[in-house]
């Protein structure tokens, strides 16, 4: 076992300014990782008010304006000091293939074949190729089931390599569980002929009982192409975890809004479990409540009772649904309608699986919609009664730059392109028709400040006002460190307020490409802007701001990571230990906002 011991600093301490004074080399400042144990964060700075009015006049207009408001709002308010807790972690190899000594753990996924061959290798003298593959699932499989512990976190690294072919291909490694869900390990871009590393983290879901971990390839133009594996190691890597005393975000927000966090099955981890109770009162599904693990094809298509009358199980949900309950934390239903994550099959006569098959007619459509969402309602409603408190009914129906009118989007929905532009009205329609009376109904949509989803959202939610099937408008806010205006997103959020429905921050986080400390402080400030930004409007009445919800706990499994390009956006790094950004939000003095 290899341990590796990293150790954050408990206090902030006021050294930037001392480091500013003795004119240390940026550079190197820059370089250093906000998770190296000798690292300090930076301490607020404080700065003459002839300072402040300088560096507003180099600032353009809608900035200048920002910080004004944003120092103004802030005067008011007064929060927690600033600490950053220790770690402990220790990493132990449950796993490994280099395929040098001629052993052979994986075996073909369907059709596929597997062998060792000694004339490629990224380290050593062999490799493992995988060929005879006739769909993209085929590939190289390893039965980890006696192995792979339930709630554990698991890391694998490994080396991939293909010849023929497109000059790219995507690889993925996923974690098959009990043969019938399939979840994404680690990915990576490949170029032809090159050995390239594939990593990724996964935690195992608590209702795993079968376990197998296999490698694939992506769409490759076409092409059902061979491929080989080297260097295959799986490890854990166990955090003991000193946070420390937190202050709980949900009480000190208790007066203005709840805060949520979005939660997968596999990220509920007895850890995070713990972190999520104490920090906050709402969860979102992130994807167990969508229309794809919700409905159930081979029901769909067994009897042709289902025709209008689609069938759904919630085996997926199950652990988010029974976790909340449990331990009397609300959840908001993500989501009824979207067009993305709906399958095609859903839209299709006889709910067939072919690539070019038929759509079916409106009116029938309109039946599996009600249906749908009758069948979702009044199975939570039931076997979780209380539960949930709100509903994303639809998802991003309005897309500007598709040009049509009301700026709704088109293009790319099956819901316009089979009913057309009423079937956001008859969704919330069928919603009010069985949603329990205090279950209270959104639209939900991103990029939410741009003039024309202003346009576009404002109209929408208007007409679904005046007709009593509306209760509030979710805002996305999938945000960047300088993009939206934060100008911008208050007008915005101005707006919908005007409505008088109820404002909700739906899928909050800040993309961040580097987690050095300066990187981590500038995002500490843009969120303590926001959030200031935030608790004003809604004490002023400018907007009833509802809930606020994070799109995940911690970094490493934002859907913000690609391969290779890590992200940091959100308020708790991998070992769940609280960056600044979660003392920005908890409004500490030790974060400044500028």
């Amino acid at each position: 076992m290899k341990k590796i011991i990293f150790r954050f600093a408990l206090l902030l301490v006021m050294g930037m300014l001392t480091y500013a004074l003795t004119g240390c080399d940026k550079k190197d400042s820059e370089a250093k990782s906000a998770s190296d144990p000798k690292v300090t964060l930076p301490a607020s700075q404080e700065k003459s008010n002839d300072a402040k009015e300088e560096d507003k006049a180099d600032k353009p207009a809608k900035e200048a304006e920002e910080e004004k408001t944003a120092e103004e709002d802030a005067d008011k308010e007064e929060g927690p000091a600033a600490h950053y807790g220790t770690v402990e972690v220790s990493e132990e190899i449950i796993f490994s293939n280099n395929f040098d000594d001629g052993k052979m753990d994986f075996t073909g996924r369907g059709p596929a074949k597997t062998q060792i061959v000694t004339d490629k290798a990224a380290d050593g003298t062999g490799s493992m190729f995988v060929s005879g593959r006739t769909a993209l699932w085929n590939g190289a499989t390893v039965d980890l089931s006696g192995i792979m512990k339930i709630n554990e976190t698991y890391i694998i690294k490994a080396r991939v390599m293909y010849e023929n072919g497109p000059d790219s291909v995507r690889m993925d490694c996923k974690l098959e569980k009990n043969n019938e869900e399939y979840l994404s390990f680690a990915s990576a871009m490949a170029n032809k002929g090159e050995w390239t590393p594939i990593s990724g983290i996964i935690i195992v879901p608590e209702d795993t009982v079968n376990a197998e971990v296999y490698f694939e390839t992506g769409f490759a133009a076409g092409e059902m192409i061979d491929f080989y594996v080297d260097e295959v190691v799986i490890y854990t890597e166990n955090a003991v975890v000193n946070r420390g005393e937190l202050p709980s975000l949900k009480d000190i927000y208790k007066d203005n809004f709840s805060m949520g966090v979005a939660v997968t099955n596999a990220e509920l981890s007895p850890a995070r479990k713990e972190l999520i109770l104490e920090q906050f009162n709402s969860m979102t599904a992130g994807n167990e409540m969508k229309p794809d693990s919700l409905l159930d094809y081979a029901k769909c298509i067994s009897d042709p009772k289902y025709d209008d009358n689609p069938a759904v199980k919630f085996d997926r949900a199950k652990l988010i649904l029974d976790f909340a309950q449990e331990n009397g934390i609300k959840l908001r239903g993500h989501t009824l309608v979207w067009h993305s994550q709906t399958p095609r099959w859903f839209f299709a006569e006889g709910y067939s699986q072919e690539a070019n098959a038929p759509l079916v007619s409106k009116e029938l459509m309109l039946k599996r919609l009600e249906n749908y969402i009758k069948q979702v309602l009044e199975y939570t409603q039931t076997n979780y009664p209380g539960l949930i408190y709100a509903w994303d009914v639809v998802n991003e129906a309005v897309n500007p730059s598709d040009g049509a009118e009301g700026f709704l989007r088109t293009r790319d929905s099956l819901w316009y392109q089979v009913i057309g532009p009423e079937f956001i009205e008859k969704a919330f329609e069928y919603a009010r028709k069985y949603a329990d009376k205090d279950v209270k109904l959104f639209y939900n949509d991103y990029n939410t400040e741009e003039s024309g989803r202003v346009q576009g959202i404002t109209k929408l939610a208007a007409s679904l006002k005046e007709k009593g099937l509306i209760d509030g408008i979710g805002l996305q806010s999938h945000f960047a460190e300088g993009s939206p205006s934060l100008v911008d997103f208050e007008k915005s959020v101005r707006d919908y307020g005007e409505l008088g429905l109820e404002i909700q921050i739906t899928e909050l986080d800040m993309r961040l490409g580097e987690n050095t400390e300066e990187a981590y402080m500038r995002q500490a400030k843009r969120y303590k802007r926001l959030f200031v930004m935030l608790k004003n409007l809604d004490d002023t009445g400018a907007a009833n701001i509802t809930n606020v919800t994070f799109w995940g706990l911690s970094d490493d499994i934002s859907w913000l990571n690609e391969p290779g390009k890590p992200s940091y956006p959100l308020l708790f790094d991998k070992y769940l230990l609280q960056k600044p950004a979660f003392w920005a939000v908890a409004l500490s003095p030790d974060i400044p906002l500028y």
